[in-house]
């Protein structure tokens, strides 16, 4: 992720002083921070459950008994993961029919399938994480006062 935003920093930098100062430019510039930061979200979704990073909305988890928002957070962890199942399958779909047609890219010379093949990379990351997500959640000892 690191690479991807200094990547997008400095292509970004270098367009707008050649465009600015010289009256230049790159014209794969856009495109390529487009599909960059593509790329650094869709990687950064499974960094973000990793390190516990994302946004939690807890106002009804935290009002319920600690077995009941336990059972709460099992379940939207198995929607998400049947969200990320629908996605890896309709990724792998688009992904085959960008190699099947031989699109390429605007304005970089690659197939368009190369750009966009880190879907459903991404999502079967994503869904590895909520899996051990899960996983941690269901090992997790029960609070004290869960049993009553």
């Amino acid at each position: 992720m690191i690479v991807a935003l200094t990547f997008m920093t400095l292509i970004t930098f270098v367009q707008v002083v050649l465009r600015y100062g010289f009256g230049l430019g790159v014209v794969w510039s856009l495109e390529a921070t487009t599909y960059t930061f593509a790329w650094l979200v869709l990687v950064g979704m499974s960094y973000g459950v990793r390190t516990d990073a994302h946004i939690a909305v807890d106002l009804l988890t935290s009002r319920l008994p600690p077995r009941a928002a336990r059972v709460v957070a099992l379940a939207a962890l198995a929607c998400v993961l049947g969200y990320c199942a629908l996605m890896i399958y309709g990724s792998v779909q688009f992904v085959d029919r960008l190699m099947t047609l031989g699109t390429h890219a605007r304005d970089i010379p690659l197939p368009r399938w190369v750009l966009t093949g880190i879907m459903p990379i991404a999502f079967f990351l994503l869904a590895l994480r909520l899996v051990q997500a899960a996983w941690r959640l269901f090992r997790a000892p029960a609070p004290p006062g869960a049993n009553a």
